[in-house]
Order: C-alpha cells, then sequence, then structure tokens
C-alpha cells in the first residue's frame, strides 16, 4: 500500500500547463493552488462543499416546495433502496452488446426466470453472457443506491441512511477482488489485457462507477461515526485502492476512456489520500486532463470522436473532474478548451432540439445536457448558455445555488462554421424552419462513422433527413454496425462501386450566409481511391439543394443515397419488385421492400408522414437506376423510407432538391437542371410556378460560388 501525503498538497496551474505543453499565457488562470491536507483534512473532499452541503440541507428543510421535492426525492430513493434487501451477484457485470439475439440482431428482453429472450424469433439465450449483463445492471443499481443512502446521511443525518450506504461499500470491499477477471470480449487473462475488471468487464465502466458513486458515497460518510476503524481499511484496502488500481494500470492517452480513469484517479487519490493519484490525473504528461483537453478537443470544443453521445459521455467525467479539483481549491474550469465543450452544443440544436446524430449517437438534444450546463455556466455564468439551462430546480442547480427563473428563454438561431469539427450548420426562416448539417471533418476513430460529406435535414420542429447513428442496443460486436449503422450506405451521401468509404477528412472550400440563403460547398478527395467528391449544399426558406460533382480515375459506380423519415416513400415513374438481391453490396440485406426502376428522365419522388411530405427533385440523366425500399433507424424493427440514385462513369453529377411541406401543400420546386459553361462554370437552375432561381458554382475553384439571382 502505498504512503499517504502528509502535508497539503500545492499545484500551480501555471506549473501544471508547462509541464503538458500547453501554450495557454492568459494569466487569470493561476496562479492556483491546492492547499486542501488530503492526510488529515476534513470529510467530504470531493462530493461537495460545506456551503453546498448546506444549501441542500436548506432546501430540504425549507418551505420552497419545488427545491424541498428535489432533495425530498433523493430521499424517497434511499428509502426504497433500504426497503428492499441488498443482494450481490455471484460475479462481475458484463457490456451490454452481448444482450442481443445473434441472428435478428435486436435486443434482448429478460424471460423469468433466468433466460432472455429475442422479441423476433422468441429464441431463449441462458448463462453467460447474457446473465452477466444484467448483473451489470444489478451493480450499478446497488451503487446508484448506496450514492443516494450517502447523500440522505448527509442531509438528514439519520443513521439508517449512513448505515445502508456502508453495507454497500462493505459488501464490494469484500467481493471486488474475488470476482473473476473478466473483459468486454470474455477474456479472463489479466496479464494479457489491461482493459478489463472485476466488478465490470472494462476499467471504463470501473472507472465511471467509481468517480461517480463508489468515492463520493465513501467522501460522504466517512466522516462519521458509522465505520469502524476495522471496516474503514475494509473498505480502502478491499475496494478504494485495488479499484483504482486496476483502473490506472491501464494508461491509453487519447480517448474517452482515459477521461473517466482520469475522474476515477483524482477521486481515488482525493478520499484516500493519495497526492500522485490527484496529480497524475490532472497533470500526467501523457494521459492527464490538461493533455486530453491538448490532443482530444477540436478547437472549437468538439470532442475529437464527432459523437454527441461520446462528447457528452466524456463531458460528464470532464465535469467531475473539475468540480473534484475545484472542491480540492484548483480551477480547471477556467481552461478556454473545457469551456468551449459546453458552448458548442447549442450552435448545433436542430429544430425541436435535437443535435445531428453523427457518429455513435442515438438521440441526443441540448436539453439533455441542461445538468452539464448547469456545472459550467455555475463556474463561468455564459449568457450563451443561459437559455439551454434547465428552467425547474434539478439537485445541482439547489447545490450550486442557482436561482432558478422558471421562464423559458429564445436563444439566436443562426447558421454556423465549425471548421476544427468538421460541421457546417445551415438554418433558415420561413414556414418551414429548415436547418440542416453537413460533416467534412475529421474521422472520428472507432465511434466515426464513414460518412464524409452526409447531411441530416430538420423541417417543422422534425428530423427529416436522417443519419443513422447506432443502434439503442449497442450493436457494436455484431455485423450490422459495420454494415449498416458505420457504413457510408446508410448516409446521405454518395458510395462509389458499393463500398463504404475509407476513414478520411474533407475539406471546406466555401460558407456563407445571406439573408436569403446559406451555401455550404466541401470536398473529398480520400474516402475513395482515385476519386473526388465535392458537394454543394444550398439552402432557402423553402428547400435545400444539393449538387454532387464527383471525378474518378476510371469508370466507377456511383449510388446517391437519401434516407428520409416517413411511413413510406414513392416516386413518379413505374416502379417493380426487386428480381434479385444485391448479395456483393455489404449493408444491402438491410433495406427490405425494395422496388426499382430505370429513366433517363427528371425523377420525382415524395417521403410522407400523416403530417408532412419531403419532396424529392432529381435532375434527369441517362441510364439512371432508381431503387427505393427502407433501411434500418435505431433498430432493424424501426423503418426509414430512403432512395438511391445510380449513375455509372469516370464523372458523375447529382442535382437534387428537398422539399419539405405540410401534407396537402402544392409543391414549389417543378424542375432542376444544371448545365456546364465554358471555363468549368456548372449554372444550377431551380424553377417552379413564379420561381426562377439560378445558381453559378465552379466545384474546383478557390471560389466555387460566382453568383447567386433569385428571378421572383
Amino acid at each position: 500500500m502505498r504512503s499517504m501525503n502528509r502535508t497539503p498538497i500545492r499545484i500551480a496551474l501555471f506549473s501544471l500547463l508547462a509541464a503538458t505543453g500547453f501554450s495557454q499565457t492568459d494569466d487569470t488562470l493561476g496562479p492556483l493552488r491546492i492547499s486542501t491536507d488530503l492526510a488529515t483534512g476534513p470529510f467530504p473532499r470531493i462530493a461537495a462543499t460545506q456551503a453546498e452541503l448546506n444549501r441542500l440541507r436548506t432546501a430540504w428543510r425549507n418551505n420552497n416546495q419545488a427545491e424541498q421535492e428535489i432533495v425530498a426525492r433523493r430521499v424517497a430513493a434511499a428509502d426504497r433502496a433500504i426497503a428492499t434487501p441488498l443482494e450481490f451477484p455471484p460475479r462481475g457485470g458484463q457490456h451490454n452488446q452481448w444482450y442481443q439475439c445473434r441472428d435478428c440482431q435486436l435486443a434482448l428482453e429478460r424471460k423469468k426466470p433466468d433466460g432472455h429472450q429475442c422479441p423476433q424469433c422468441q429464441r431463449v439465450y441462458r448463462g453467460e453472457p447474457y446473465d452477466d449483463v444484467l448483473y451489470g445492471r444489478k451493480h450499478r443499481a446497488n451503487l446508484t443506491s448506496g450514492l443516494d443512502a450517502a447523500w440522505a446521511y448527509a442531509i438528514t443525518g439519520e443513521t439508517k441512511y449512513g448505515e445502508f450506504a456502508a453495507r454497500v461499500l462493505t459488501g464490494y470491499a469484500e467481493r471486488y477482488r474475488d470476482y473473476p477477471y473478466h473483459t468486454n470480449r470474455r477474456e479472463k487473462d489479466p496479464s494479457g489485457n489491461k482493459s478489463g475488471g472485476h466488478l465490470f468487464e472494462q476499467t471504463l465502466s470501473e472507472a465511471s462507477a467509481y468517480a461517480a458513486y463508489v468515492a463520493p458515497t465513501y467522501d460522504l460518510i466517512r466522516a462519521s461515526n458509522l465505520l469502524s476503524s476495522q471496516q474503514d481499511q475494509a473498505i480502502r484496502q478491499g475496494l478504494l485502492r485495488p479499484m483504482v488500481d486496476n483502473i490506472g494500470k491501464h494508461r491509453v492517452t487519447k480517448s474517452n476512456w482515459q477521461t473517466w480513469h482520469n475522474a476515477a484517479l483524482i477521486a481515488g487519490g482525493a478520499v484516500l489520500g493519495d497526492r500522485e493519484l490527484v496529480e497524475r490525473a490532472i497533470a500526467d504528461p501523457k494521459n492527464g486532463f490538461l493533455r486530453q483537453m491538448e490532443i482530444s478537443v477540436t478547437d472549437d470544443g468538439m470532442w475529437y470522436e464527432n459523437s454527441w453521445a461520446y462528447h457528452f459521455y466524456t463531458l460528464r467525467a470532464m465535469i467531475l473532474i473539475a468540480e473534484y479539483a475545484r472542491r480540492l481549491e484548483v480551477d480547471l474550469w477556467s481552461h478556454p478548451r473545457l469551456q468551449s465543450m459546453f458552448s458548442i452544443g447549442p450552435g448545433y440544436a436542430m429544430p425541436g432540439g435535437k443535435l445531428p446524430r453523427f457518429g455513435d449517437d442515438v438521440d441526443s438534444r441540448v436539453r439533455t445536457a441542461s445538468d452539464s450546463l448547469e456545472f459550467a455556466y455555475h463556474a463561468q455564468p455564459d449568457p450563451g448558455l443561459r437559455p439551454f439551462l434547465n428552467t425547474k430546480p434539478t439537485w445541482d442547480s439547489v447545490m450550486l445555488g442557482r436561482q432558478v427563473s422558471g421562464a423559458e428563454q429564445d436563444w439566436e438561431r443562426e447558421s454556423k462554421l465549425f471548421p476544427a469539427a468538421g460541421h457546417a450548420v445551415l438554418r433558415s426562416g420561413g414556414p418551414a424552419g429548415l436547418a440542416s448539417a453537413m460533416t467534412f471533418g475529421p474521422y472520428g476513430g472507432f465511434h466515426g462513422h464513414l460518412d464524409k460529406l452526409s447531411f441530416v435535414l430538420f423541417g417543422f420542429d422534425q428530423e427529416l433527413g436522417v443519419d443513422p447513428g447506432r443502434a439503442r442496443s449497442q450493436a457494436y460486436r455484431l455485423p450490422i454496425h459495420k454494415n449498416w449503422y458505420k457504413a457510408t450506405l446508410s448516409h446521405n451521401t454518395v458510395v462509389v462501386d458499393g463500398k463504404s468509404q475509407s476513414p478520411a477528412s474533407g475539406e471546406l472550400q466555401l460558407f456563407d450566409s445571406k439573408e436569403r440563403y446559406t451555401v455550404a460547398v466541401a470536398r473529398c478527395q480520400d474516402a475513395y481511391p482515385g476519386v473526388s467528391h465535392s458537394r454543394l449544399l444550398f439552402q432557402t426558406d423553402s428547400y435545400l439543394l444539393i449538387f454532387d460533382a464527383l471525378a474518378a480515375d476510371s469508370n466507377r459506380r456511383f449510388d446517391w443515397f437519401y434516407h428520409n423519415r416517413g411511413q413510406s416513400v414513392r416516386c413518379d415513374i413505374a416502379m417493380a419488385p426487386a428480381q434479385e438481391l444485391e448479395t456483393d453490396y455489404a449493408g444491402m440485406e438491410y433495406v427490405k421492400n425494395i422496388r426499382t426502376a430505370k429513366t433517363d428522365d427528371l425523377l420525382r419522388a415524395t417521403f410522407e408522414t400523416l403530417e408532412l411530405q419531403t419532396h424529392l427533385t432529381l435532375d434527369a440523366g441517362r441510364n439512371t437506376d432508381v431503387l427505393i425500399g427502407d433501411g434500418v433507424g435505431s433498430s432493424v424493427l424501426n423503418r426509414v423510407p430512403l432512395i438511391r440514385v445510380t449513375r455509372h462513369g469516370k464523372t458523375a453529377q447529382f442535382l437534387a432538391v428537398l422539399e419539405p411541406l405540410q401534407a396537402g401543400a402544392n409543391r414549389q420546386v417543378q424542375s432542376v437542371q444544371w448545365q456546364e459553361q465554358p471555363h468549368g462554370i456548372i449554372r444550377i437552375q431551380i424553377a417552379g410556378p413564379g420561381l426562377d432561381h439560378q445558381i453559378e458554382m465552379a466545384p474546383d475553384s478557390k471560389n466555387p460560388i460566382r453568383s447567386v439571382r433569385f428571378n421572383e
């Protein structure tokens, strides 16, 4: 066991910045020092300051009904936990990715007493690893109950709550090292894989449990007389120390794992009185918080994996690190990149409050992040965050002392470019309130998708053009993740030769927002060898225009895909059921209800819901193959209509206009066409009753938009 620090920790933030090579010279960052004595200082150290505890206690006693209910809700949760027998599973938990039917690729459902059933084929699975997924959920439930009880004890002073929290900790202290070591791949040898654990299947899961539940639970009850010296040592030596040591052995540098590892290290260092762990969490030159800020966050503030789910998941760990540091009297909140991680989200907000479902995301919303924003706003009250804060009291707003107004605040909706993250967000006024977002930035790694130059579309406060994100069941290990969710064909972009893109980055050529339109042009030359792809998005208050120009070093097949929410998709040309499936086209096995046709003419298609119709008008092209059907949404049972338009040659162009309208309204756009002019100029025309819009562009130039004319 390591020796504990016997003197106050004093770390100058300037020194930490210098140690990691961070070139921040703003002297508002410091010098700030940790003055908490981790050897003999009082508890709690990280869960709350005395002032924060007093606010919660006051809310528990006072007549502010809304705030009192927040605290009472947690005490009631502790009461329910105490009234329920405390049960510990026989071994550690397993990753949710295993809780799926291998054949149907659907999440399983519990079938008592000991089975796990597929809702589609009805097959029943038993034993490991299916039982272990539920064991993991039970471990989380136990730790949540322990923390609820610890808070209830800290607020009310009632012994029964503290005793229950102590039972949770001592129970896991007795079992942690006896639970077999295992990984998320079901490996058992700790020497061969450092990523596993005893309580959970990976150091990531153990770190999040440790930082968010285990350490603060101990922190809240440590100052009481509830724990005998023997119990205290049993918890420290049987759970707190071995668990943080297991986490700490796995160093992964640029990863959301490492951020959660750092949250566990600072939490463990604080409650164990270990100066080395605290310093390592913040200032380790390859893995610490400051290094993470330098290498893992773009200049815009986006987490490098380019997925909102993992941005916010990582941000939860960042909050714990910064808050625990603050309570140890170190100011990490002043770091400009940490602040930017909070401020970036509102700039992406789509109509209805959703965020674009890029990468391995499910359904992130700006409001989902409101609890996270509470901490950032407390640290630095940015007026830009205020409209997105909770309008009713929450646990965190009560603890941090913000007076909640209860009034919704409007926020400025404007088109925005995020050059480092690689996203262009286009917004329009008008009845539809259109908003779209195109991705052209760096590949996000494991949780990124092969989706360069794809886009999403929102209108009438609804999601229309769909990025699939990932399966709700986290089907990372199943073919559907690689062949559909991550693959290029499930995104609104162009597939070449029936294959997914290679991991690639694009480059922005133009972003401009005018009174009547917003335009973005981007290019990618690395997604497919020998192929250059340029895409224009041109958005007005009534439609989104997409123009794709592709050039290859040999004859290729180019498939233009678009996926739109709705009950169905129909074309204005005769479509026939597909005669045979494309067995060599990975991902097409997930497309159902396929109908096909050939055409040389202008193509019109309509995606329909009960309330809306999204009209697609696509330019004429010789020997164009058209396919309609439906693909996968959040699961194989959630279907999303799609259209695929195929052209062949060394070059290909696709000109399309998407016009969302309320059901029954007449479409405005009747035709779209483009013509090549001298000197490589492309003239695009959009026409209809009382409508004549012209755009002249040079796709390969540094100034791609030459003119825009509205003749009405």
